[in-house]
Protein backbone atom coordinates (compact mmCIF):
# COMPACT_ATOMS: atom_id res chain seq x y z
CA UNK A 1 0.00 0.00 0.00
CA UNK A 2 2.83 2.38 0.93
CA UNK A 3 4.63 1.53 -2.98
CA UNK A 4 3.57 3.70 -5.67
CA UNK A 5 0.70 2.21 -7.93
CA UNK A 6 2.30 3.44 -11.46
CA UNK A 7 4.51 1.21 -13.27
CA UNK A 8 3.80 -1.86 -11.41
CA UNK A 9 2.85 -5.36 -12.52
CA UNK A 10 -0.46 -7.07 -11.50
CA UNK A 11 0.31 -10.35 -9.51
CA UNK A 12 -2.37 -13.12 -9.13
CA UNK A 13 -1.31 -14.55 -5.97
CA UNK A 14 -1.19 -12.94 -2.63
CA UNK A 15 2.24 -11.86 -2.15
CA UNK A 16 4.63 -9.36 0.33
CA UNK A 17 3.83 -6.05 -1.72
CA UNK A 18 0.06 -6.41 -2.05
CA UNK A 19 0.08 -6.94 1.72
CA UNK A 20 2.32 -3.29 1.71
CA UNK A 21 -0.14 -2.14 -0.54
CA UNK A 22 -3.39 -3.26 1.04
CA UNK A 23 -2.93 -4.88 4.52
CA UNK A 24 -1.51 -2.24 5.95
CA UNK A 25 -4.37 -0.24 5.20
CA UNK A 26 -6.62 -1.02 8.58
CA UNK A 27 -3.20 -1.07 10.49
CA UNK A 28 -2.22 2.39 9.52
CA UNK A 29 -5.98 3.41 10.12
CA UNK A 30 -6.05 1.96 13.61
CA UNK A 31 -3.03 4.41 14.22
CA UNK A 32 -4.51 6.74 12.78
CA UNK A 33 -7.44 6.29 14.82
CA UNK A 34 -5.76 5.59 18.24
CA UNK A 35 -3.40 8.59 17.51
CA UNK A 36 -6.15 11.30 16.71
CA UNK A 37 -7.61 10.67 19.66
CA UNK A 38 -4.74 10.49 22.01
CA UNK A 39 -3.57 14.25 20.91
CA UNK A 40 -7.16 15.47 20.53
CA UNK A 41 -7.69 14.54 24.05
CA UNK A 42 -4.42 16.24 24.98
CA UNK A 43 -5.81 19.24 23.36
CA UNK A 44 -8.63 19.26 25.46
CA UNK A 45 -6.79 20.33 28.25
CA UNK A 46 -3.69 21.55 27.35
CA UNK A 47 -1.87 23.89 27.57
CA UNK A 48 -3.09 25.75 30.38
CA UNK A 49 -3.14 28.96 28.90
CA UNK A 50 -2.81 29.99 25.65
CA UNK A 51 0.42 29.41 23.41
CA UNK A 52 1.07 31.24 19.99
CA UNK A 53 -0.07 34.49 18.31
CA UNK A 54 -3.07 36.67 18.33
CA UNK A 55 -4.83 34.93 20.76
CA UNK A 56 -8.14 36.93 20.20
CA UNK A 57 -8.01 35.73 16.21
CA UNK A 58 -10.53 32.82 15.82
CA UNK A 59 -11.41 30.04 13.39
CA UNK A 60 -15.31 30.99 13.28
CA UNK A 61 -17.98 29.09 12.76
CA UNK A 62 -19.40 29.01 15.98
CA UNK A 63 -16.10 26.93 17.09
CA UNK A 64 -14.68 29.43 18.91
CA UNK A 65 -11.40 28.10 18.38
CA UNK A 66 -7.97 29.51 18.08
CA UNK A 67 -6.37 30.67 14.25
CA UNK A 68 -2.52 31.06 15.47
CA UNK A 69 -2.20 28.92 18.43
CA UNK A 70 -3.65 26.62 20.89
CA UNK A 71 -5.15 26.72 24.40
CA UNK A 72 -6.68 23.56 25.68
CA UNK A 73 -10.74 23.90 25.49
CA UNK A 74 -11.49 22.88 29.26
CA UNK A 75 -8.89 25.75 30.68
CA UNK A 76 -10.09 28.07 27.64
CA UNK A 77 -13.78 27.34 28.78
CA UNK A 78 -13.06 27.23 32.22
CA UNK A 79 -15.40 29.63 33.68
CA UNK A 80 -18.42 28.97 31.78
CA UNK A 81 -17.40 24.93 32.50
CA UNK A 82 -17.13 26.49 36.04
CA UNK A 83 -20.44 28.13 36.12
CA UNK A 84 -22.46 25.03 35.10
CA UNK A 85 -20.71 22.61 37.77
CA UNK A 86 -21.23 24.68 40.53
CA UNK A 87 -24.69 25.22 39.01
CA UNK A 88 -25.70 21.83 39.21
CA UNK A 89 -23.67 21.05 42.60
CA UNK A 90 -25.90 23.50 44.11
CA UNK A 91 -29.05 22.50 43.10
CA UNK A 92 -28.49 18.75 43.20
CA UNK A 93 -25.39 18.41 45.85
CA UNK A 94 -25.00 20.60 48.42
CA UNK A 95 -26.89 23.39 50.25
CA UNK A 96 -25.13 25.90 52.23
CA UNK A 97 -27.03 26.79 55.06
CA UNK A 98 -27.37 22.67 56.14
CA UNK A 99 -23.74 22.50 55.49
CA UNK A 100 -23.10 25.45 58.06
CA UNK A 101 -25.66 24.60 60.14
CA UNK A 102 -24.09 21.84 61.30
CA UNK A 103 -21.17 23.58 63.39
CA UNK A 104 -21.62 23.76 66.92
CA UNK A 105 -21.28 27.78 68.03
CA UNK A 106 -20.23 26.33 71.67
CA UNK A 107 -17.68 24.02 70.05
CA UNK A 108 -15.90 26.64 67.85
CA UNK A 109 -15.67 29.33 70.91
CA UNK A 110 -13.80 26.10 72.64
CA UNK A 111 -11.43 25.72 69.46
CA UNK A 112 -10.56 29.56 69.57
CA UNK A 113 -10.37 29.29 73.28
CA UNK A 114 -6.28 29.45 73.79
CA UNK A 115 -6.08 32.41 70.92
CA UNK A 116 -8.94 34.15 71.55
CA UNK A 117 -7.56 36.24 74.57
CA UNK A 118 -4.33 36.90 73.47
CA UNK A 119 -6.27 38.48 70.57
CA UNK A 120 -8.73 40.58 72.02
CA UNK A 121 -6.15 41.82 74.71
CA UNK A 122 -4.08 42.66 71.13
CA UNK A 123 -7.19 44.24 69.80
CA UNK A 124 -7.77 46.22 72.97
CA UNK A 125 -4.89 47.73 72.90
CA UNK A 126 -4.25 48.69 69.46
CA UNK A 127 -7.97 49.87 70.11
CA UNK A 128 -6.81 52.27 72.69
CA UNK A 129 -3.88 53.67 71.23
CA UNK A 130 -5.10 54.13 67.48
CA UNK A 131 -8.43 55.85 68.37
CA UNK A 132 -8.35 57.46 72.06
CA UNK A 133 -4.66 57.66 72.19
CA UNK A 134 -4.38 60.61 74.65
CA UNK A 135 -7.05 58.81 76.90
CA UNK A 136 -5.11 55.68 76.76
CA UNK A 137 -1.97 56.82 77.86
CA UNK A 138 -2.76 58.26 80.70
CA UNK A 139 -5.21 55.45 82.02
CA UNK A 140 -3.36 53.17 84.99
CA UNK A 141 -1.94 50.08 83.97
CA UNK A 142 -4.24 48.34 86.10
CA UNK A 143 -7.44 50.34 84.69
CA UNK A 144 -5.63 48.97 81.11
CA UNK A 145 -5.39 45.97 82.63
CA UNK A 146 -9.33 45.60 84.05
CA UNK A 147 -10.88 46.73 80.61
CA UNK A 148 -8.89 44.10 78.83
CA UNK A 149 -10.33 41.34 80.95
CA UNK A 150 -13.71 42.62 81.12
CA UNK A 151 -13.52 42.21 76.83
CA UNK A 152 -11.90 39.08 77.30
CA UNK A 153 -14.50 37.61 79.66
CA UNK A 154 -16.97 38.49 77.12
CA UNK A 155 -15.34 37.44 73.76
CA UNK A 156 -16.26 33.67 74.43
CA UNK A 157 -19.94 34.37 74.13
CA UNK A 158 -19.61 36.97 71.78
CA UNK A 159 -18.28 34.53 69.38
CA UNK A 160 -20.98 31.67 69.90
CA UNK A 161 -23.54 34.75 69.20
CA UNK A 162 -21.82 35.43 65.94
CA UNK A 163 -21.38 32.05 64.70
CA UNK A 164 -25.33 31.80 66.03
CA UNK A 165 -26.29 34.39 63.75
CA UNK A 166 -24.18 33.81 60.48
CA UNK A 167 -25.86 30.16 60.75
CA UNK A 168 -29.06 31.78 60.14
CA UNK A 169 -27.81 34.58 57.69
CA UNK A 170 -25.12 32.47 55.95
CA UNK A 171 -27.07 32.30 52.12
CA UNK A 172 -26.99 36.39 52.62
CA UNK A 173 -23.42 36.75 54.35
CA UNK A 174 -21.62 33.66 51.72
CA UNK A 175 -21.57 33.13 48.14
CA UNK A 176 -21.11 29.54 47.31
CA UNK A 177 -21.03 29.86 43.66
CA UNK A 178 -18.66 32.45 43.50
CA UNK A 179 -15.75 30.82 46.19
CA UNK A 180 -16.18 27.09 43.95
CA UNK A 181 -16.45 29.38 40.15
CA UNK A 182 -13.16 31.71 41.77
CA UNK A 183 -11.74 28.44 42.92
CA UNK A 184 -11.70 26.50 39.58
CA UNK A 185 -10.75 29.44 37.39
CA UNK A 186 -7.77 30.61 39.19
CA UNK A 187 -6.52 27.10 39.12
CA UNK A 188 -6.71 25.33 36.10
CA UNK A 189 -5.03 22.52 36.23
CA UNK A 190 -7.40 21.47 39.30
CA UNK A 191 -10.14 21.87 36.74
CA UNK A 192 -8.76 19.93 34.68
CA UNK A 193 -7.78 17.30 37.08
CA UNK A 194 -11.74 17.30 38.17
CA UNK A 195 -12.74 15.73 34.95
CA UNK A 196 -9.09 13.72 34.51
CA UNK A 197 -9.88 12.29 37.98
CA UNK A 198 -13.26 11.37 37.45
CA UNK A 199 -13.45 10.16 33.94
CA UNK A 200 -10.07 8.76 33.82
CA UNK A 201 -11.61 5.62 32.55
CA UNK A 202 -13.62 7.08 30.23
CA UNK A 203 -10.73 8.90 28.80
CA UNK A 204 -9.20 6.23 28.49
CA UNK A 205 -11.82 3.95 26.56
CA UNK A 206 -11.66 7.02 24.00
CA UNK A 207 -7.78 6.20 23.37
CA UNK A 208 -8.01 2.26 23.30
CA UNK A 209 -10.93 2.18 21.16
CA UNK A 210 -9.72 4.77 18.90
CA UNK A 211 -7.44 2.22 17.44
CA UNK A 212 -10.39 -0.55 17.35
CA UNK A 213 -12.38 1.28 15.74
CA UNK A 214 -9.58 3.12 13.35
CA UNK A 215 -9.04 -1.03 12.53
CA UNK A 216 -12.78 -1.52 11.03
CA UNK A 217 -13.01 1.73 9.44
CA UNK A 218 -9.75 0.95 7.31
CA UNK A 219 -10.63 -2.75 6.49
CA UNK A 220 -13.87 -0.67 5.05
CA UNK A 221 -11.08 1.73 3.72
CA UNK A 222 -8.91 -1.05 2.06
CA UNK A 223 -12.06 -2.61 0.00
CA UNK A 224 -12.33 0.61 -1.07
CA UNK A 225 -9.15 1.10 -2.54
CA UNK A 226 -8.56 -1.98 -4.54
CA UNK A 227 -11.36 -0.63 -6.14
CA UNK A 228 -11.38 3.65 -6.65
CA UNK A 229 -7.71 4.58 -6.37
CA UNK A 230 -7.82 8.55 -5.64
CA UNK A 231 -5.55 10.37 -3.89
CA UNK A 232 -8.29 12.29 -2.14
CA UNK A 233 -10.13 9.19 -0.90
CA UNK A 234 -6.92 8.93 1.45
CA UNK A 235 -7.80 12.17 3.59
CA UNK A 236 -11.19 11.74 3.17
CA UNK A 237 -11.18 8.41 4.96
CA UNK A 238 -8.49 9.94 7.19
CA UNK A 239 -11.55 12.76 8.32
CA UNK A 240 -14.04 9.98 8.58
CA UNK A 241 -11.76 7.75 10.88
CA UNK A 242 -10.56 11.02 12.95
CA UNK A 243 -14.29 11.97 13.31
CA UNK A 244 -16.14 8.37 13.31
CA UNK A 245 -14.25 7.13 15.94
CA UNK A 246 -14.19 9.74 18.72
CA UNK A 247 -18.34 10.22 17.73
CA UNK A 248 -18.81 6.60 18.63
CA UNK A 249 -16.35 6.63 21.59
CA UNK A 250 -17.94 9.87 23.19
CA UNK A 251 -21.57 8.09 22.39
CA UNK A 252 -21.08 4.73 24.10
CA UNK A 253 -19.70 6.63 27.14
CA UNK A 254 -22.89 8.62 27.89
CA UNK A 255 -25.62 6.54 25.66
CA UNK A 256 -27.91 4.95 26.74
CA UNK A 257 -28.61 7.16 29.96
CA UNK A 258 -31.21 4.45 31.21
CA UNK A 259 -30.12 0.65 31.07
CA UNK A 260 -31.15 -1.27 28.19
CA UNK A 261 -32.29 -4.26 27.54
CA UNK A 262 -30.36 -6.07 24.18
CA UNK A 263 -30.97 -9.58 23.95
CA UNK A 264 -29.49 -11.31 26.97
CA UNK A 265 -27.30 -7.96 27.63
CA UNK A 266 -28.04 -5.03 29.55
CA UNK A 267 -26.05 -1.94 27.87
CA UNK A 268 -25.93 1.67 29.51
CA UNK A 269 -23.40 4.00 29.02
CA UNK A 270 -20.33 3.43 30.45
CA UNK A 271 -20.21 6.27 32.71
CA UNK A 272 -23.48 5.85 34.23
CA UNK A 273 -22.28 2.34 35.19
CA UNK A 274 -19.60 3.52 37.26
CA UNK A 275 -22.33 5.81 39.10
CA UNK A 276 -21.05 4.90 42.41
CA UNK A 277 -17.19 4.87 41.70
CA UNK A 278 -17.17 8.23 40.44
CA UNK A 279 -19.34 9.65 42.63
CA UNK A 280 -16.36 7.86 45.42
CA UNK A 281 -13.96 10.22 43.68
CA UNK A 282 -15.95 13.39 42.89
CA UNK A 283 -17.03 13.69 46.30
CA UNK A 284 -13.06 13.27 47.90
CA UNK A 285 -11.93 15.79 45.61
CA UNK A 286 -14.20 18.18 45.89
CA UNK A 287 -14.29 18.09 49.44
CA UNK A 288 -10.86 18.01 49.84
CA UNK A 289 -9.00 20.15 46.75
CA UNK A 290 -12.01 22.30 45.63
CA UNK A 291 -13.95 23.41 49.06
CA UNK A 292 -12.45 22.29 51.70
CA UNK A 293 -12.98 24.40 54.81
CA UNK A 294 -10.03 26.68 54.55
CA UNK A 295 -11.24 28.08 51.22
CA UNK A 296 -14.86 28.23 52.53
CA UNK A 297 -13.77 30.34 55.71
CA UNK A 298 -11.17 32.27 53.37
CA UNK A 299 -14.31 33.18 50.88
CA UNK A 300 -16.25 33.72 53.33
CA UNK A 301 -14.06 36.81 54.40
CA UNK A 302 -12.99 37.96 50.77
CA UNK A 303 -15.87 36.86 48.82
CA UNK A 304 -18.05 39.30 47.41
CA UNK A 305 -20.57 39.62 49.99
CA UNK A 306 -17.61 39.27 52.88
CA UNK A 307 -19.08 43.09 54.38
CA UNK A 308 -21.79 41.83 55.43
CA UNK A 309 -20.28 38.92 57.10
CA UNK A 310 -17.94 41.71 58.86
CA UNK A 311 -20.84 43.85 59.64
CA UNK A 312 -22.56 40.49 61.60
CA UNK A 313 -18.74 40.82 63.79
CA UNK A 314 -18.93 44.46 64.15
CA UNK A 315 -22.96 43.96 65.65
CA UNK A 316 -21.93 41.16 68.38
CA UNK A 317 -18.52 42.74 69.20
CA UNK A 318 -20.32 46.31 69.93
CA UNK A 319 -23.38 44.66 71.54
CA UNK A 320 -20.66 42.51 73.87
CA UNK A 321 -18.95 45.66 74.75
CA UNK A 322 -21.92 47.10 75.79
CA UNK A 323 -23.06 44.35 77.71
CA UNK A 324 -19.52 44.00 79.45
CA UNK A 325 -19.34 48.19 79.51
CA UNK A 326 -20.54 48.77 82.56
CA UNK A 327 -17.52 49.02 84.75
CA UNK A 328 -15.26 50.74 82.28
CA UNK A 329 -17.67 52.59 79.85
CA UNK A 330 -18.33 55.13 82.63
CA UNK A 331 -14.48 55.88 82.35
CA UNK A 332 -14.75 57.22 78.65
CA UNK A 333 -17.80 58.92 79.23
CA UNK A 334 -16.99 60.57 82.07
CA UNK A 335 -13.26 61.50 80.66
CA UNK A 336 -13.75 62.29 77.07
CA UNK A 337 -17.57 61.78 76.36
CA UNK A 338 -20.00 59.55 74.37
CA UNK A 339 -18.05 60.56 71.17
CA UNK A 340 -14.74 59.09 72.59
CA UNK A 341 -16.71 55.72 73.50
CA UNK A 342 -17.83 55.08 70.34
CA UNK A 343 -14.50 55.91 68.61
CA UNK A 344 -12.93 53.38 70.84
CA UNK A 345 -15.79 50.53 70.07
CA UNK A 346 -15.28 51.27 66.74
CA UNK A 347 -11.46 50.71 66.67
CA UNK A 348 -12.25 47.55 68.44
CA UNK A 349 -14.24 46.41 65.59
CA UNK A 350 -11.68 47.77 63.53
CA UNK A 351 -9.04 45.65 65.15
CA UNK A 352 -10.73 42.48 65.67
CA UNK A 353 -11.53 42.11 61.63
CA UNK A 354 -7.44 42.22 60.97
CA UNK A 355 -7.82 38.99 63.43
CA UNK A 356 -11.06 37.59 61.82
CA UNK A 357 -8.52 35.21 59.57
CA UNK A 358 -6.41 34.00 62.03
CA UNK A 359 -9.72 32.50 64.52
CA UNK A 360 -11.31 30.92 61.58
CA UNK A 361 -8.40 29.28 60.54
CA UNK A 362 -7.95 27.83 63.76
CA UNK A 363 -11.39 26.00 63.38
CA UNK A 364 -11.18 24.63 60.12
CA UNK A 365 -9.85 21.35 60.74
CA UNK A 366 -12.92 21.09 63.33
CA UNK A 367 -14.87 22.36 60.32
CA UNK A 368 -13.48 20.31 57.87
CA UNK A 369 -14.58 17.34 59.92
CA UNK A 370 -17.96 18.41 61.36
CA UNK A 371 -19.55 19.35 57.73
CA UNK A 372 -18.51 16.55 56.43
CA UNK A 373 -19.29 17.64 52.44
CA UNK A 374 -17.63 14.03 51.18
CA UNK A 375 -20.11 12.19 52.97
CA UNK A 376 -22.67 14.53 51.94
CA UNK A 377 -21.73 14.53 48.42
CA UNK A 378 -20.89 11.17 47.98
CA UNK A 379 -24.26 9.92 48.94
CA UNK A 380 -26.45 12.55 47.06
CA UNK A 381 -24.34 11.51 43.88
CA UNK A 382 -24.92 8.18 44.19
CA UNK A 383 -28.76 8.55 44.99
CA UNK A 384 -29.50 10.57 41.62
CA UNK A 385 -31.33 9.12 38.85
CA UNK A 386 -29.12 8.21 35.77
CA UNK A 387 -29.95 11.42 33.94
CA UNK A 388 -29.36 13.65 37.15
CA UNK A 389 -25.79 11.91 37.33
CA UNK A 390 -25.23 12.09 33.60
CA UNK A 391 -26.32 15.95 33.44
CA UNK A 392 -24.09 16.46 36.56
CA UNK A 393 -20.76 15.84 34.75
CA UNK A 394 -21.68 15.12 30.87
CA UNK A 395 -23.53 18.82 30.81
CA UNK A 396 -20.53 20.76 31.63
CA UNK A 397 -18.29 20.17 28.91
CA UNK A 398 -21.29 18.72 26.26
CA UNK A 399 -21.71 22.03 24.04
CA UNK A 400 -17.74 21.26 23.67
CA UNK A 401 -17.28 17.90 22.17
CA UNK A 402 -17.70 18.77 18.74
CA UNK A 403 -14.19 20.40 19.34
CA UNK A 404 -13.13 17.08 20.33
CA UNK A 405 -14.99 15.15 17.34
CA UNK A 406 -13.84 17.88 14.94
CA UNK A 407 -9.80 18.14 16.61
CA UNK A 408 -10.00 14.37 15.61
CA UNK A 409 -10.96 14.93 11.98
CA UNK A 410 -9.04 17.69 11.50
CA UNK A 411 -5.69 15.46 12.49
CA UNK A 412 -7.19 12.65 10.38
CA UNK A 413 -7.38 14.85 7.17
CA UNK A 414 -3.83 15.84 7.88
CA UNK A 415 -2.54 11.95 8.06
CA UNK A 416 -4.80 11.04 5.25
CA UNK A 417 -2.86 13.69 2.95
CA UNK A 418 0.52 12.80 4.03
CA UNK A 419 -0.83 9.42 2.82
CA UNK A 420 -1.75 10.48 -0.01
CA UNK A 421 1.72 12.12 -0.85
CA UNK A 422 3.05 8.19 0.11
CA UNK A 423 0.87 6.87 -1.93
CA UNK A 424 0.02 8.62 -5.23
CA UNK A 425 2.34 11.32 -5.44
CA UNK A 426 1.62 11.27 -9.54
CA UNK A 427 -1.56 12.17 -8.89
CA UNK A 428 -0.89 15.52 -6.90
CA UNK A 429 1.40 16.51 -9.86
CA UNK A 430 4.73 15.58 -7.70
CA UNK A 431 7.54 12.81 -8.85
CA UNK A 432 7.28 9.32 -7.44
CA UNK A 433 9.04 8.52 -3.95
CA UNK A 434 12.04 6.10 -4.43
Amino acid sequence: WLLPLEGKEAVNAPSFESFLRYGTIPIIAAIIGYGTNVIALWMMFYPLEFFGYFPNAKIGCGLDLPLFGWQGVIPMKAREMAEISVEMMTEKLIKVDEVFARLSPARISVEVSDILPGIVSEVVHEAGQKHCPKLWEYLPLSVRAQIEEKVVEGAGPMMSAFVRDLQKNITEVFDLKHCVVERMVGDKALLNEMFLTCGTKEFEFIRISGFYLGFLFGILQMIAWMFFKQWWTLPACGVFVGYGTNVVALKVIFIPVNPVRLCCFRVQGLFLTRQHEVSAVYAKMVASRIIPASVLMDSLLTGPRSEKAYALVDKHIAKSMEDQGCYYKPIFLLSAGAETWADFRKGICEEFRAHLPTLLGRITNYAQERMDLETTIRTRMQGLCARDFERLLHAVFEQDEIKLILVGAILGFIVGLVQALVQTPEQLGLPPLR
